[in-house]
C-alpha cells in the first residue's frame, strides 16, 4: 500500500498498523450484512457514521472516475467556506478530470415524507443544504483547490478540468416502497436530477464495485490531512 505523503499521523506506530490493516482483504459477505444489521438499529446519524468510517469502502461515488478517491483519502467532518460541513469528501480523477465529491448522511429514521404524501420539512431542508453547497462549491473552486492543495504535491492538478458531485443519502426504502403516491413523488427527483446531485436511499449503499486497496479515513486540520487513529488496525 502506498501511503502519500500528504497523510498525517499522531503517532509513528500508527502508520504501521495501516500498512498491516491494508494486508487484510475487506469480505463484502461479513460487511455488508454487518452494514445491514447496523442500519436496521440505528437510532442517530451518528450510528451510521461510524459505522461508514470504519466502512468508507460503502459510500456512493466511490468509482465515478473509476480510480477511486486521490490517494486513497475520504475525508470525514470535511469543513468548506465559513459555514458548511459535510459527512465526507474526496476527490477522485482520470487523465485530465478532477472531480469533488461531497456526501451528506442524516439519521437514517428521518422520514421522507409527511402522512399527506408530500415531502417532509427535514427532507426538504436536507436537499436545500445541498443546494446551498452546490452554489458556494462552483464560485468558490480556487478556495477549495486550496484546501486540498497537500494532495498535489506529488499530483499535478492545475490544468484538470472540475468537476463537482453532491450525494445526499436519507432515508429508507420501504417508506418509499410502500406507496404507490410516495414511489411518484421519489421518481419524480430521479427524473429531474442532472449529474451532480444525486439523492438516495440507504438501501443504495452495498459493495458492488470491487476493493482493491483499503481507503484511509482522515479528517481535515491544520492544512494537513490527518489518519484518524481509532479507525486503524480495525477491520
Amino acid at each position: 500500500m502506498l501511503i502519500d505523503r500528504c497523510i498525517k499521523f499522531q503517532a509513528p506506530e500508527d502508520k504501521d498498523r495501516l500498512i498491516e490493516l491494508s494486508m487484510s482483504r475487506i469480505e463484502p459477505e461479513i460487511v455488508v450484512p454487518k452494514w445491514r444489521s447496523a442500519l436496521d438499529e440505528a437510532t442517530r446519524e451518528q450510528d451510521v457514521q461510524d459505522f461508514l468510517e470504519h466502512h468508507p469502502e460503502l459510500l456512493p461515488g466511490l468509482h465515478d472516475l473509476h480510480n477511486g478517491p486521490l490517494h486513497g483519502i475520504v475525508v470525514s467532518k470535511f469543513p468548506f467556506g465559513a459555514d458548511y460541513k459535510c459527512d465526507f469528501a474526496f476527490l477522485t480523477r482520470h487523465s485530465m478530470a478532477l472531480q469533488f465529491t461531497f456526501i451528506e448522511i442524516e439519521d437514517p429514521s428521518m422520514p421522507i415524507f409527511n402522512k399527506d404524501g408530500s415531502f417532509s420539512q427535514p427532507f426538504n431542508h436536507a436537499r436545500q443544504q445541498i443546494a446551498d453547497w452546490r452554489v458556494w462549491v462552483e464560485k468558490n473552486i480556487g478556495s477549495l483547490m486550496d484546501v486540498f492543495s497537500p494532495m498535489f504535491e506529488t499530483y499535478n492538478a492545475l490544468d484538470d478540468y472540475k468537476d463537482f458531485r453532491f450525494y445526499l443519502v436519507y432515508g429508507r426504502r420501504q417508506e418509499v416502497e410502500t406507496d404507490k403516491k410516495r414511489k411518484e413523488k421519489w421518481s419524480s427527483i430521479e427524473a429531474s436530477r442532472d449529474k451532480k446531485t444525486i439523492v438516495m436511499s440507504y438501501d443504495r449503499l452495498n459493495l458492488i464495485d470491487p476493493v482493491k486497496d483499503r481507503l484511509i479515513v482522515c479528517v481535515y486540520r491544520d492544512r494537513s490531512f490527518w489518519a484518524k487513529p481509532e479507525l486503524l488496525g480495525q477491520n
